[in-house]
């Protein structure tokens, strides 16, 4: 058994309708779900967007009981990332290396979203003509993305085994934190992966704070639907 952090457990990775186009899973079935899930808290992370303050505020009056933070899925030239601490969409972040500027500016986070997802897929290899045959330590030091990236996301609940534990050990190699989500999209796969953190977060800039200094690890749930600490073959 690994030690497990006792704070925060936070799925950091959602996406729900309507401010995603490509989910079915309603904000309010979200909630219950995480509740349910033995999760604390919840972060939704929509397509290229971000609801408007306001907005944020009256949902979280409905759910007082419950860490509900706002973030962003941005779509670059070098994958997706999942920011926190960007107030809205800016102009020209489709580009890495501007998201990298507009994160520094704000004070904001950078995880890259499920960065080997599909490059061990004989299919996708037959179809783009490409063979993803890095080791870890090359993808670590040849792989730009991770360049302007403040975390890994090691644990996606669409993922699988092999690509989760690939991108641990990337994360590993390079001194890199790793962050936990389902990914969901629908209301399966909540309560897959989250992240936990060493003290109990009250708020999203205390999160955001807790993010920056590297205070959480990646956790799953076992056989016994306990959460435990994700390392390489814990899946098995």
């Amino acid at each position: 058994m690994h030690d497990i952090f006792d704070g925060t457990r936070i799925d950091l990775h959602v996406h729900t309708t309507p401010s995603s186009s490509d989910s079915m899973l309603k904000p309010e079935e979200l909630v219950e779900l995480v509740k349910t899930n033995d999760l604390t808290a919840v972060s939704m992370t929509e397509h290229d967007f971000i609801l408007e303050p306001h907005a944020q505020e009256l949902f979280r009056q409905k759910y007082t009981d419950l860490l509900i933070n706002f973030g962003m899925e941005v779509s670059t030239d070098l994958g997706h990332m999942l920011v926190f601490g960007l107030p809205n969409y800016i102009s020209g972040i489709h580009r890495l290396e501007n998201l990298r500027k507009a994160a520094d500016e704000h004070g904001a986070f950078i995880i890259v979203a499920h960065p080997f997802r599909r490059l061990f897929d004989p299919v996708t290899a037959m179809r783009t003509g490409e063979k993803f045959d890095f080791s870890p330590e090359e993808a670590a030091e040849k792989m730009e993305v991770f360049k302007y990236v403040d975390s890994i996301e090691v644990a996606n609940g669409s993922n699988t085994p092999q690509e989760n534990y690939f991108a641990l050990e990337v994360a590993n190699i390079l001194g890199l934190s790793g962050t936990g989500g389902s990914d969901a999209h629908s209301t399966s796969g909540i309560g897959t992966f989250a992240t936990v953190f060493s003290k109990n977060i009250q708020s999203s800039s205390e999160l955001l704070e807790e993010l920056h200094q590297g205070n959480f690890h990646t956790a799953h749930k076992n056989i016994d639907n306990k959460w435990v600490k994700f390392v390489n073959g814990s899946l098995d």
